[in-house]
């Protein structure tokens, strides 16, 4: 039985907002006020609750870095929450707002200001394989000071698994899902790691319809080598779904390998061929489908100025800008030229299924 949390889509977004409002009133940790606005300047029904809650909260982390300042010593909390505050009140609380989203052609782009300041880790460094040791001396997912920015833990489809926010988020409630977090296993999916994942997408998929979940390899833009898949629940297809592209029935290829799975025997042996290839690959599971983009590795393509990573949700079409001048100008071509950038030359014996 699925735990109360994954009953529906409207419980999992009560349990989530209210996760937040129990966080700014009850925290007082630089790093959670961070996480809550974040979260709820990506949700305008959140932002619209607790709004006036976070302009006092911030208004008081501005006077503390004033206080800071002029006494000469360093603010408390982690450097990585010191840099981010510090850009955010440069940047100005008033001036932000939710999180805009609009269309460009098949594209989703979101003005979302606040995700550019999230810390980089190792998400863009230039990598040789798609694997790598686990680094307890590095970020990981178990920490102590990240437990209060838990969602929710305990028992999900015969496996131990730990939900945490996403402090800097580009989806809809949009959350960290790490199973098994005590065993500190690589970003690397093993057989019974992608049966676990295969299932619990297709039924908590058909119990919270807009459900979904997307994976980054490592090479692939995964900023913690730490075991982890990220959550989601739209309310609208991402535009990878559209019915629109070859990999979809449709008569359109898309920009870059896309393959797409129903079936979960047929999706790992292609996983598998990619590991034993060492090929770097993004993931997105929804609507009872897999989707597989093999793909060039991190540090091996020359990105523009508005794009900073091609991880999952930029490879599934969407991407978020911290300049409101792209997202007012990029224009669908333009942006269909980066995803084809990400295109692996010399797969086509691979990809041709």
């Amino acid at each position: 039985m699925n735990p109360d949390i994954f009953q529906s889509a409207d419980i999992f977004r009560d349990r989530f907002e209210q996760g937040l409002v129990n966080l700014l009133r009850t925290g007082g940790e630089l790093g959670e006020d961070i996480l809550v606005l974040a979260n709820a300047n990506f949700e305008p029904r959140i932002w619209a609750h607790l709004h006036g809650e976070l302009r006092l909260c911030f208004a008081r982390l501005a006077a503390g870095q004033a206080a800071a300042a002029r006494e000469g010593r360093p603010l408390q909390g982690a450097p990585d929450d010191v840099v981010a505050l510090r850009q955010i009140l440069d940047h100005g609380f008033e001036t932000l707002r939710p999180t805009e989203l609009r269309r460009a052609g098949p594209w989703e782009l979101q003005f979302n200001p606040l995700r550019a300041f999230r810390p980089a880790r190792h998400g863009n460094a230039a990598v040789t394989g798609i694997r790598a040791p686990f680094e307890t001396t590095r970020f990981h997912f178990d920490k102590p000071f990240l437990r209060r920015e838990i969602i929710w833990q305990g028992a999900l489809g015969g496996r131990d698994a730990t939900l945490f926010y996403n402090k800097f988020p580009f989806a809809d409630y949009h959350g960290l899902l790490v199973p098994d977090i005590g065993a500190h296993r690589p970003q690397f999916l093993e057989a019974a790691d992608f049966a676990w994942l295969w299932k619990l997408a297709r039924e908590l998929g058909e119990r919270m319809p807009g459900f979904g979940i997307g994976y980054n390899s490592y090479g692939a833009h995964a900023s913690v080598n730490h075991l982890h898949f990220q959550t989601f629940l739209r309310t609208a297809p991402l535009p990878v779904e559209d019915a629109r592209w070859s990999h979809n029935g449709g008569a359109e290829p898309y920009p870059c390998r896309c393959l797409s799975f129903d079936r979960q025997q047929a999706a790992y042996e292609f996983i598998a061929e990619l590991h034993e290839r060492t090929i770097a690959y993004n993931l997105i599971l929804a609507a009872g489908k897999l989707y597989c983009l093999p793909r060039r590795k991190q540090g091996e393509i020359a990105y523009a100025p508005w794009l900073a990573a091609l991880a999952w949700y930029e490879m599934a079409g969407g991407f978020p800008l911290a300049d409101e001048a792209d997202f007012a100008r990029l224009e669908p071509a333009e942006i269909a030229v980066q995803i084809a950038a990400a295109d692996l030359l010399g797969c086509d014996t691979l990809c041709a299924r």
